[in-house]
């Protein structure tokens, strides 16, 4: 049979679970013409949970996603804006040529065939100002909107990566732009919680108010259980999924990837057989995490070795610092380093995580 677990897909309207709330305010925000942006780490459902929404809006309400991952200066912001709005159009690809051919002044858009044959969208930039490009790509997009009596939602995901573009200011410049528009919205997602955050809720910057936020974190523990336990046709033995739940922090995918191995294997939902699946799928990165835990400074994996070793808690006991040969003083600062660029996190309990939490698995599995 086939499995019935998929975790590295985007999940049909069938194997979409939960998340009720979040998909009631995010499709009350896109209605209303709002923008939204989605706080939460890796692997939670963010892109999961904009296209599910996205898949029963009314066909007035076009919609578009992008990722701006790539992005490494202000023009290229600009051309994903572009071919969002492209993709969003419900035309034919004569029609949405000449369409944006007349909504655009300093783009031009046409169509090249792929090395599959297939025909692939091209893009040739008539201005290198950025500020030109988005006032044209927006203001486009609110033209051909009110041209045909739709709103335009565009998913900007990986957003966070606008604050790495040193060249231009395009938090500031989206903004002056942003708050122009009558007929489109915005919803911003990214893998960096903290970074993201700090795009939008610190009053000093441009973005600050511009977005109503949405925090994703776990999907409900009882529904996801269900959830599993239907599509693996026997139940959790007592306690078993909550600890695994509490383990992954709630995160999606590891717990769709036990899942699936689970019932891959016809393994009994066991303490023991969801935890030997787990730990495999700990062991499967090895080769990766060894190269990712390599690329970080000596003093920031003497601080990731301690969150393994520690499992987060007691990083400025004196005892453990002087094992790691550190003063408070540098695992402050390591520590404020790497909050800072979103790959660890400190919880309420004064407990420091991984923001990966497969990494973070993979470092108490190496070196608790």
């Amino acid at each position: 049979m086939v499995n019935p677990f998929h975790y590295e897909k985007l999940p049909s309207a069938a194997d979409f679970c939960g998340r009720h709330k979040e998909t009631e305010k995010l499709t009350q925000l896109i209605n209303d013409g709002k923008n939204a942006v989605l706080f939460g780490d890796r692997r939670y459902g963010k892109t999961s949970l904009i296209e599910h929404v996205f898949r029963d809006l009314p066909k007035n309400r076009l919609h578009a996603f992008t990722d701006l991952f790539a992005c490494t200066e202000g023009q290229d912001v600009a051309v994903c804006l572009y071919e969002a709005v492209y993709a969003a159009l419900p035309f034919n690809l004569e029609r949405k040529l000449k369409e944006v051919s007349g909504a655009f002044s300093r783009i031009k858009l046409g169509l090249e065939m792929s090395s599959s044959g297939t025909p692939k969208l091209s893009t040739q930039l008539l201005s290198r100002d950025f500020e030109q490009l988005i006032e044209d790509a927006l203001s486009g997009a609110d033209h051909l909107c009110e041209k045909h009596g739709m709103t335009l939602v565009i998913a900007l995901d990986e957003f966070q990566q606008v604050a790495e573009i040193k060249d231009k200011r395009v938090d500031a410049v989206l903004r002056t732009y942003m708050q122009r528009l009558r007929h489109v919205s915005f919803i911003f997602s990214g893998s960096k919680k903290s970074i993201l955050s700090g795009l939008f809720i610190d009053r000093k910057k441009p973005l600050y108010g511009m977005a109503t936020s949405i925090a994703l974190g776990g999907i409900e523990p009882d529904l996801f259980k269900a959830f599993c336990e239907k599509r693996l046709g026997q139940l959790f033995e007592t306690g078993v999924f909550e600890a695994l739940y509490e383990k992954v922090r709630g995160q999606t995918k590891l717990i769709l990837q036990t899942c699936y191995q689970l019932y891959a294997n016809g393994d009994v939902t066991t303490d023991e057989n969801v935890r030997s699946t787990l730990g495999g799928i700990i062991d499967e990165k090895e080769e990766e995490f060894k190269l990712l835990f390599n690329s970080y400074a000596a003093q920031q994996k003497k601080a990731i070795k301690m969150i393994g070793r520690f499992e987060g808690r007691r990083l400025y006991a004196e005892a453990n610092l002087t094992d790691f040969r550190l003063t408070k003083q540098s695992m402050h600062q390591v520590l404020t380093r790497l909050i800072e660029i979103g790959d660890v996190a400190q919880l309420d309990d004064d407990q420091y995580v991984l923001a990966d939490v497969h990494f973070h698995l993979w470092v108490i599995r190496k070196f608790g």
